[in-house]
């Protein structure tokens, strides 16, 4: 789930932000808490143009390119302020993660991506403070909007008699038994009292006392900030590849049974993991369900988003400059 939103992208698709700090122009936009500067604007409006000409479509005018513009930097920025306030942070390895898979989407090399970035006259800095921007916009899409989707068994079950669906069972029947983890986790959340780096030393030392012979199921319960999962001492039940986040799969497929990993970072917070028990199971018929319920989900997240985002924008304080 973390960064899936990066698949497909291109180095065309960032458009860099100015250093407030460096160009004291004017401003065109106040946001709530932020302001959106007329270089910043303009930049991304060039971008957008470099984008348009190299898809070999003709430039809508100038009028309508900007107020296009100024509203995704509007709706970016709202997004941005929410992170910021719910604590969201990315950490040096999921940027560099994020990165790299953009260079090996782009065919490119790491050195070879960056000579490209300074081709087109984009500083390395400036790209990954965007990509920053965009994994803390890809979370707080995550955290907010799916909790607005209900997926009913119904729903999969109209799904399943479609034509899509007899599809989809189809390949399921070729499927080989799946390898299940049985886990328990702790997940600490940065907040407004602690920032990302105290979150990590706080579960840090909760992870000491676990390895030290500490009740999981206890510390889970007493600190853990998953409430779906606090009072059930962590317990994530049977868990199948894919249905967490690609970080939380792989530490766990690097933690043997009965013993305890280290601090991880995923786009919900710092985690560790108690991996229990591991077995092989049929889930043909389950995995054909979870598998209809995600493209039901990525449907409504889809329809979804753009109401969330219009309610944003109405209950925001934003004035326009002249």
């Amino acid at each position: 789930m973390t960064c899936a939103f990066l698949a497909g992208l291109t180095i065309a698709f960032f458009m860099p932000v100015t250093a407030r700090a460096e160009t004291l122009d004017k401003v065109v936009a106040v946001v709530n808490d932020d302001v959106i500067m007329a270089s910043e604007l303009s930049l991304s409006m060039n971008m957008l143009a470099n984008q348009i000409r190299q898809a070999g479509q003709p430039l809508p005018p100038e009028e309508i390119l900007q107020r296009q513009v100024l509203e995704k930097l509007i709706v970016e920025s709202l997004q941005l302020q929410m992170g910021e306030r719910a604590g969201v942070k990315v950490s040096n390895e999921q940027l560099e993660a994020a990165v790299a898979s953009i260079a090996s989407q782009n065919r490119m090399s790491s050195a070879a991506f960056e000579n490209e970035l300074a081709r087109q006259g984009i500083p390395l800095s400036i790209f990954r403070e965007n990509v920053r921007r965009q994994i803390i916009i890809q979370q707080v899409q995550q955290a907010l909007v799916i909790k607005r989707i209900e997926i009913s068994e119904q729903d999969v079950d109209n799904f399943m008699q479609s034509e899509e669906g007899r599809q989809l069972a189809m390949q399921a029947a070729a499927e080989k038994p799946v390898s299940q983890y049985h886990a328990r986790h702790i997940l600490i959340k940065p907040s407004a009292i602690r920032n990302d780096e105290e979150a990590r030393i706080f579960l840090q030392k909760i992870v000491n006392a676990a390895q030290k012979g500490g009740d999981f199921a206890a510390l889970a319960k007493k600190y853990s900030d998953d409430p779906g999962s606090a009072l059930k001492g962590g317990d994530l039940g049977w868990t199948s590849p894919g249905q967490m986040v690609p970080e939380f799969d792989q530490m766990v497929a690097n933690t043997e049974p009965g013993s305890v990993s280290p601090p991880f970072r995923t786009q919900f917070g710092w985690h560790t993991v108690q991996v229990l028990e591991r077995r092989e199971q049929d889930m043909s018929e389950k995995i054909l369900r979870q598998q209809a319920q995600m493209i039901l989900r990525k449907r409504q997240f889809q329809d979804e988003l753009p109401r969330w985002l219009k309610e944003l924008r109405d209950q925001a304080y934003i004035q326009i400059k002249q």
